[in-house]
């Protein structure tokens, strides 16, 4: 650029000076050669060839003359300044530089060569010359004049051009230099400090700051970089702060759930003795007479008694470790007890849950605790969203062809609730992500459901939202024969 926009205009001025000095040569020569002309000419009219040869002679000891000759068309030289040339042939002669063939041709040529110009002029039969020459207007002899510049001028627009391209360069190199200085202290430098601080917040360092002081827009992307930096710092924060917190809530509810577990185990044993001896006195009675009015209210505590017992006895059931073993498994029987965990939520919230499955026993590779706590994550997850009365849940079993010529089982799990909105089904499965009200959910049901299916080799996606409520569909690998073709 800095070549384009100095040297381009440095160019155009050198190329008006060299025209100017060329121009301004030829005039002087022209005005020389016209002198000359103009002294000879009488003697020329007159035949007076010792005249006009004197006079070149002397004309050639001007300073800026350096030769004169006359020469015919034909090349013979008739006149010169230098004696020896004369009689000579002008084009066969040793020095050839200045031979312009133009010239005898009838036209005015201008030759330099060096600091010498040679200004052929023809001499053509004028009115005057008539009583010598028929034709007028025809080419007799042409005038060679041969002119050095003044030294002063050419000195003088040597120095110009000298100058200018010396000038030019010095622009150049100054403009490009502080060009370069200003780059350097004022964009790169800056420059470096926006980059540091990016490789500074990839670190994860949301401590660090640019202090850039001005109005530039540097100065205010490093301004908005800080600022930015500052939210991020205080998102993240804010992040911990909710991760710490949902943390702690789910370390209360496996403590809860540990109390539970125990507070079961204490409430089973009694909750045992209570039903023997109920029993017992039931037995008893019934063969009294007297006690036959006791033994309506004794199948009341019987049955009530029965529900302690079964609802202990799912709350341990469920709340056993899980063991890594694998091993064949009733996957119908696996989803008839979750049913059966979760049946008093169920009854609680009036909701139905309709099961169909293919056949009595669907034999899958897996852990049937594990698989248990997945499908009472889904059935807990529906009964917080879906209404009293008039929810349900669906589950269905398919078997869908695999690979290598092996079917999997395709469990269908549905409900006629609210559903997912579209901007969040993204995210159901990530960590610690809940739509319920604070304080209802840790957010990690979902998480664990997928880990879960995820190591029993299936899958689990949330169906397209073409129908009312959500469908979570589950596959999974099925062993070989597994289907037994009897209703339950």
């Amino acid at each position: 650029i800095l070549l384009i926009v100095v040297g381009g205009p440095v160019y155009f001025l050198i190329y008006l000076l060299d025209q100017y000095r060329n121009d301004f040569s030829i005039n002087m020569i022209e005005t020389t050669t016209q002198a000359v002309y103009q002294s000879i000419f009488e003697d020329m009219l007159q035949h007076d060839t010792t005249a006009v040869q004197e006079k070149l002679e002397i004309l050639a000891l001007s300073p800026n003359i350096a030769l004169l000759r006359i020469y015919t068309p034909s090349g013979k030289i008739v006149y010169s300044s230098k004696k020896e040339e004369i009689n000579k042939n002008i084009f066969t002669f040793s020095s050839t530089d200045f031979i312009n063939t133009h010239s005898s041709e009838g036209q005015e040529t201008f030759t330099r060569v060096n600091n010498l110009y040679s200004h052929h002029h023809p001499i053509r039969v004028q009115t005057e010359c008539t009583p010598c020459h028929r034709k007028p207007g025809s080419i007799v002899a042409i005038l060679d004049v041969h002119v050095g510049l003044i030294a002063g001028s050419e000195n003088f627009y040597s120095a110009i051009r000298r100058f200018t391209i010396i000038g030019a360069v010095l622009i150049i190199v100054m403009l490009w230099t502080v060009l370069n200085y200003m780059y350097e202290e004022q964009i790169e430098t800056r420059l470096q400090k926006i980059l540091h601080g990016f490789k500074e917040l990839s670190k994860g360092n949301f401590n660090f700051r640019i202090n850039m002081h001005g109005r530039h827009e540097l100065a205010m992307l490093a301004e908005k970089f800080n600022q930015t930096v500052e939210n991020l710092k205080d998102a993240k924060e804010h992040e911990e702060q909710l991760l710490q917190e949902k943390l702690e809530r789910a370390d209360r509810l496996v403590t809860l759930g540990e109390v539970a577990a125990e507070i079961a185990h204490e409430v089973n044993n009694p909750a045992g003795i209570i039903l023997t001896r109920a029993e017992f006195i039931r037995d008893e009675l019934s063969e009294l007479s007297e006690g036959r009015r006791y033994i309506e209210d004794l199948s009341i505590i019987i049955r009530q008694t029965e529900r302690i017992a079964e609802t202990t006895r799912s709350i341990l059931h469920y709340a056993r470790k899980f063991p890594r073993e694998f091993s064949t498994i009733n996957l119908v029987d696996v989803i008839y007890q979750s049913i059966k965990i979760m049946e008093p939520r169920v009854n609680k919230k009036r909701v139905t849950v309709h099961f169909h499955p293919l056949s009595d026993s669907i034999f899958i590779r897996g852990n049937s605790l594990q698989l248990e706590q997945v499908f009472c994550n889904l059935i807990n997850n529906s009964l917080d969203v879906l209404p009293p009365n008039k929810g349900e849940i669906r589950i269905e079993l398919q078997t869908v062809p695999g690979e290598e010529n092996r079917e999997k089982v395709r469990i269908l799990f549905s409900d006629n609730g609210p559903g997912i909105p579209e901007e969040l089904r993204n995210e159901i499965f990530s960590p610690f992500f809940t739509t319920k009200p604070d304080g209802k959910g840790t957010g990690l049901g979902l998480f664990i459901v997928r880990k879960l299916v995820l190591q029993h080799k299936g899958t689990i996606y949330l169906a397209p939202k073409d129908t009312p409520g959500a469908m979570f569909i589950i596959e999974l690998g099925a062993t070989h024969g597994n289907v037994r073709n009897t209703r339950r």
